[in-house]
């Protein structure tokens, strides 16, 4: 015998409202420069923006960067320091770098172009 919990409608109703919460957190929206001198982006990166309390909190996931500030506009501008540190990071030492570290400095070389 099978029972119910919610009706079509509530489960409609409950799947809308947990969408809209977990909207009001987080967004992603799409990198088009790194606001660099020396370093273009091929392409648009995606990364995600997160609202916790009065923080907000930038991040490129694919190679575990991230930012913290007071402001959406600040954190993306950290984080695009912290890629172009990141990148330079990596190039510098690129003899030395474990499996992981190779694979975010194979992504970043797909992406960053050098002026």
């Amino acid at each position: 015998m099978e029972s119910k919990i919610l009706t079509e409608e509530q489960y409609k109703i409950l799947s809308k409202k947990l969408i809209d919460a977990i909207e009001s957190r987080y967004k992603i929206i799409a990198l088009n420069s790194l606001r660099h001198p020396h370093y273009i982006l091929k392409k648009p990166v995606y990364i995600t923006i997160e609202m916790e309390k009065d923080i907000v909190i930038a991040s490129l996931d694919d190679i575990e960067a991230f930012a913290y500030a007071d402001t959406e506009y600040e954190a993306i501008n950290k984080l695009c320091d912290e890629i172009s540190c990141i990148y330079e990071d990596l190039k510098n030492d690129k003899d030395n770098l474990g499996m992981l570290p190779r694979k975010w400095l194979a992504f970043l070389d797909e992406i960053i172009e050098t002026r």
